[in-house]
């Protein structure tokens, strides 16, 4: 099954991301910033795709995802933006810098398994 990066510097969200997702036998990564993210990137490369949250220390969700999207291995990687910040600047900001989806947190664990199998099975 598909691998999910979750990267989010709430271990609280992490732990409820991975046990929604694992509910449909996905495999996750977690990390805690937009660093640590780049790194489990580099160390899987099979990753399919990645939940982001926005305000993060030492690297955000809008630094992470432009630095995702200039590699040209994840340049097409989908990439939701699951964060607390409902401000239409930074939903702006997030779609222009290369998020897929933007959700608001508390998203509902059906609707957040909903919009991931949306994204990974387009095409299917």
């Amino acid at each position: 099954m598909e691998k999910i990066l979750i990267v989010d510097d709430s271990s609280t969200v992490r732990k409820f991301l991975a046990t929604t997702l694992k509910t449909k036998n996905f495999r996750c990564v977690e990390a805690s910033d937009g660093f640590d993210a780049l790194e489990k990137l580099a160390q899987n490369p099979d990753v399919r795709l990645i939940i982001s949250d926005l305000n993060m220390p030492n690297m955000d969700g809008i630094e992470f995802i432009s630095a995702v999207r200039k590699d040209p291995q994840f340049k097409d990687i989908p990439i939701i933006m699951l964060t607390t910040d409902a401000s239409p600047e930074n939903r702006k900001l997030a779609f222009e810098t290369g998020a897929n989806l933007y959700l608001v947190k508390p998203s509902p664990a059906h609707i957040i398994l909903f919009k991931v199998q949306s994204l990974l099975y387009a095409d299917k």
